[in-house]
């Protein structure tokens, strides 16, 4: 099911700057600093869908209806001239292209994948402009890339972790809730604040990638965001198994 958005695009920032087909928004304040996670901010007040690229060249980021690039650790971010109604829910490299994924199937539960499929559009500039694509091979072998599992360069499996809780005593159902990261050796990587998870991937260089709502200071009936509702980007700063 494709989801679709019913406002335009806001674009956040003062004094913007022109530079081709993408703007220059101005320079964030600083990210916040933890001992085992860099934090990168997105530039506007949505949680944070997808990533890639590289922290120490050029990253991409969805926030579901705009797609912004940095090529500085988050200090700025360049707004790309993505302006589809569709909102973009994952991206997969291949070799030199960048794909955009407008939809999902599955669902991000402890015993079940939720994958981004339906690549639309195309970057050749690691997400500063894009152009429509279209998949001409067979549906069932249609691009898709997982959310909420992934494995590190050496095959080692990663996936949410996730808190059930009953919505009443007794009940059968349960709020869903993740709370961090584990992998299959047993290890657990705990964010340094709550939040909902969106999307795990690596890097080759082994570092895990996070991307996340703003911090959460209240959840369930109590939903309630810390403050500002800029979603999180976490990247481990050591290497992972």
């Amino acid at each position: 099911m494709r989801p679709s958005a019913t406002k335009s695009i806001l674009l956040f920032g003062m004094g913007v700057l022109s530079l081709g087909a993408c703007r220059k928004d101005q320079a964030e304040p600083s990210q916040p600093d933890y001992a085992d996670w860099y934090a990168l901010r997105a530039p506007e007040g949505r949680a944070i869908q997808a990533v890639a690229g590289n922290i120490d060249s050029t990253l991409v980021i969805s926030t579901r209806f705009a797609i912004y690039q940095t090529k500085d650790r988050g200090r700025t971010w360049l707004t790309s001239d993505y302006k589809d109604r569709l909102g973009v829910e994952g991206f997969l490299q291949r070799a030199d292209t960048l794909l955009a994924m407008t939809a999902t199937t599955g669902a991000a539960t402890p015993t079940s994948i939720a994958y981004a499929i339906s690549p639309t559009y195309f970057s050749l500039n690691q997400g500063a402009t894009w152009q429509k694509y279209t998949w001409r091979g067979r549906y069932n072998q249609e691009p898709k890339t997982a959310l909420n599992r992934t494995a590190s360069p050496a095959g080692i499996g990663y996936e949410m972790e996730f808190r059930l809780t009953p919505t009443q005593p007794g009940s059968s159902t349960n709020y869903v809730e993740t709370i961090g990261v584990k992998n299959a050796v047993g290890a657990r990587l705990l964010l340094p604040l709550d939040h909902t998870i969106t999307s795990i991937t690596f890097d080759k260089q082994s570092r895990l990638y996070v991307t996340a709502s703003a911090a959460l200071c209240g959840k369930r009936e109590n939903f309630a965001f810390c403050g500002e509702q800029n979603g999180v980007l976490y990247v481990s700063k050591k290497p992972q198994p």
